[in-house]
């Protein structure tokens, strides 16, 4: 008697159905962790640049060079002239969300949505 070795049709189904079903749940959970990644590396740079702004306007020894953002997750970093301005950073990856930097009490940075 001849045993035949191999999967059936049946079996191969099976498998490429779970496949199926792991990528439909595997995809949208990787899309909201890659953004949630941008927004805080958004954050992240312009709060660090919005506390170089801070310290540069209020240094008593009169420091008030503020060097030009250079962002790499924001599309783009607003300068402040003086402490009532804000700093504003524009996520690269995210439907028109901004990051906001409040410099009149500290720097207290949000993430909203515009």
């Amino acid at each position: 008697m001849n045993a035949q070795k191999g999967f059936t049709l049946i079996e191969l189904m099976i498998v490429v159905a779970i496949i199926g079903i792991l990528a439909a749940i595997a995809i949208p959970a990787y899309q909201n962790y890659t953004q949630k990644s941008s927004d805080t590396s958004c954050l992240a740079e312009t709060k660090a640049y919005a506390n170089t702004a801070y310290i540069a306007i209020t240094d008593p020894n009169g420091g008030g060079t503020i060097a030009a953002p250079n962002p790499s997750a924001c599309s783009e970093i607003s300068t402040p002239a003086k402490i009532d301005d804000k700093v504003v950073g524009k996520i690269k990856n995210g439907a028109n969300k901004t990051v906001s930097c409040d410099m009149t009490k500290g720097v207290v940075c949000t993430l909203s949505a515009t």
